[in-house]
């Protein structure tokens, strides 16, 4: 049963005490990037592309599961309309919504948990929940169980985002799914839009979504990811103020190291920004989340430790620390030197994972920051 909730004015949802009516929503949820007169903010900004105009954050409820401490919802939101230039469909975003039981009127912290991708592709939303994948990626719901109101969004060409062809039942193929993405990554540059955009606007979407909630304080919005989900918690932080503390597990990259001719592999076109170089870098992007707390994790040897793989992991820790370097002097400049924290592992193997003790330190960030 599909239930259609329209957030900015009333939201029913099932809690501990039984399906209840909840308060209406005061005021409509912030949408947009922020204002600003930071002209290399600006052309940042413009770099990921054209931002539509959001669609009011309502919601589908297609199933619920009752768990030990609060609830699980599937769920369904709508990122944008259809696009009859292209014959896209309306693009829904399916997330599984988690709520801990709560008093009547609490405002809970939140956290939006953006799942990685690679072979994973195909899981995506349901390796964060906890209900795929491997261990070191169920942070979604291990938030959920710290008592945070939790939302596991699809990322865009992912799990049930994929556009497969009619008739193909597969569950994963990387090499049909990287066609695919790279077709619709073709519609958005025809639109003036990016990929990276693109992720961000429908994390800006996800945010709306949890921001509206009546049980969640909106001031105590914070998000985390892995890999490319780190990558994408990066840019999201930068484009909406309302995530107030975030953690890139092994995630955020330099893009010109990315596509330079002496990296490890050739790369999709997709992850392109056109003209960044003429605007800044990427490190600009982790710059422009000061003053707000941002936990960054880097393994050491991620690409692994034989040659040539080796080298390339030394150069990957060498690029971050440079990423950081950067970062670090318009934290120092806004003072708040300790608000940006990257930690290099290599214990566990220190790999491009997300061990235990890292799990742990990135909770107690967000518990220090939201909390």
């Amino acid at each position: 049963m599909r239930l259609r909730h329209p957030l900015a004015l009333v939201a029913v949802l099932c809690c501990a005490a039984g399906c209840a009516s909840v308060a209406p929503v005061s005021g409509p949820p912030r949408t947009g990037a922020p204002e600003t007169s930071d002209a290399r903010y600006s052309a940042l900004l413009r770099v990921l592309g054209a931002m539509l105009t959001p669609p009011p954050p309502t919601f589908a409820v297609m199933d619920s599961a009752r768990l030990e401490t609060g609830m699980r919802y599937r769920i369904a939101f709508l990122a944008e309309p259809a696009d009859a230039r292209f014959h896209e469909p309306p693009d829904e975003i399916h997330a599984y919504l988690f709520v801990p039981d709560h008093e009547g009127g609490q405002r809970l912290p939140a956290v939006v948990a953006i799942h990685q991708d690679g072979p994973q592709s195909h899981l995506g939303a349901r390796e964060p929940a906890g209900l795929a994948g491997a261990p070191d990626q169920h942070y979604g719901l291990e938030l959920f169980e710290r008592g945070y109101v939790v939302l596991c969004p699809d990322r865009f060409g992912h799990a049930e985002r994929r556009r497969l062809p009619p008739g193909d039942t597969s569950t994963v193929n990387p090499e049909r799914d990287d066609m695919l993405f790279e077709h619709r990554v073709g519609q958005l540059m025809l639109e003036g839009r990016t990929a990276f955009g693109k992720e961000t606007y429908d994390l800006m979407r996800a945010v709306d979504v949890l921001a509206a909630l009546p049980y969640v304080d909106a001031d105590r919005i914070g998000a985390i990811g892995h890999s490319a989900g780190g990558n994408a918690l990066v840019y999201l932080m930068f484009a909406d103020p309302r995530v107030r503390a975030g953690v890139s597990s092994c995630g955020f990259f330099d893009l010109v190291r990315f596509y330079d001719e002496e990296a490890p592999r050739r790369r999709l076109t997709a992850a392109a920004l056109p003209g960044l170089l003429e605007a800044g870098t990427a490190a600009d992007y982790l710059a422009y989340v000061a003053p707000r707390p941002l936990l960054l994790t880097r393994g050491l040897w991620e690409w692994g430790r034989d040659e040539p793989w080796g080298t390339y992991s030394e150069q990957h820790a060498e690029e971050t620390r440079t990423m950081e370097a950067h970062a670090r002097r318009r934290y120092d400049a806004l003072g708040a030197s300790s608000a940006l924290r990257v930690e290099y592992f290599e214990d566990e193997g220190g790999n491009h994972a997300f061990p235990l003790r890292l799990r742990n330190l990135a909770y107690d960030w967000l518990d220090a920051n939201l909390r």
